[in-house]
């Protein structure tokens, strides 16, 4: 598997102040530009979600050319190297030496880095172990959802609970129109709904945050109606990016 890397971070100088070096960060490496523009929405509407002064959200873009590295496998193993826990040629390397090779300016008791992916990426049941008890060892957050972020998008909006678990679960394509006449073939149904609701999405593209800026402390709530527990995630319906959203919110 080819490895991904991330565009460099320009380093924060929390060292300058008493205040500076108590904010925390969270640090997010996402499969693609969906998400990427999702979380820079809420990085620059900060102060409208109540997200207090002493976080900061870097959303870490990929290196060019690597737009399509997306395999949660890659992005678990940039943010291991960011953390300064493998080398470039993915070998662990001893807690002595991860402050020497990190990439970023990560405090362990303060800061938080974050992958964020989606359940139904290709033969991730393979490997899907394994990111796991990767991302509890190093205290990386796991942000996944079941089948996938179109999943978080619908949540925006009102009446979560009227469509069928089933069909969001199993997420089938619109086939002969048999979902939806009016819709594509190609598409699937959580794309078909979201486009509906927000007026418009493209899976895979950057999306139009003002849709889904005044709807967050609804997604919050809905999300609660499904599963959120990171480990339940592995085989059922829900998300764990409302759980990530009340801890960007925290004191």
């Amino acid at each position: 598997m080819k490895k991904l890397n991330l565009r460099p971070l320009k380093t924060h100088g929390r060292e300058d102040s008493e205040t500076e070096s108590q904010k925390a960060t969270f640090f997010l490496i996402s499969e693609g530009p969906t998400e990427e523009s999702y979380f820079w929405g809420v990085k620059n509407n900060r102060r409208e979600l109540r997200i207090k002064n002493n976080i900061d959200i870097e959303v870490l873009p990929k290196a060019e050319g690597q737009e399509s590295y997306s395999h949660p496998v890659q992005l678990l193993q940039a943010a291991l190297r960011l953390m300064g826990r493998i080398d470039e040629n993915g070998n662990e390397l001893p807690e002595e030496s991860w402050k020497k090779y990190q990439k970023i300016d990560y405090k362990e008791d303060l800061d938080k880095v974050c992958i964020i992916f989606d359940r139904d990426y290709r033969d991730l049941e393979k490997k899907l172990d394994g990111i796991y008890s990767e991302c509890r060892k190093h205290g990386i957050f796991i942000g996944i959802s079941n089948p996938n972020f179109e999943l978080w998008l619908l949540m925006h909006f009102p009446g979560i609970e009227k469509y069928d678990k089933e069909k969001l679960y199993k997420n089938p394509k619109n086939l002969r129109h048999q979902l939806f006449e009016d819709s594509s073939e190609k598409k699937k149904y959580l794309e078909i709904l979201v486009g509906k609701m927000a007026g418009g999405y493209s899976k895979g593209s950057t999306l139009k945050f003002e849709r889904y800026l005044d709807g967050i402390d609804l997604a919050v709530r809905q999300a609660h109606i499904f599963e959120e527990d990171e480990e339940s995630l592995k085989e059922s319906l829900g998300t764990s990016m409302g759980r990530l959203l009340i801890e960007m919110r925290k004191d």
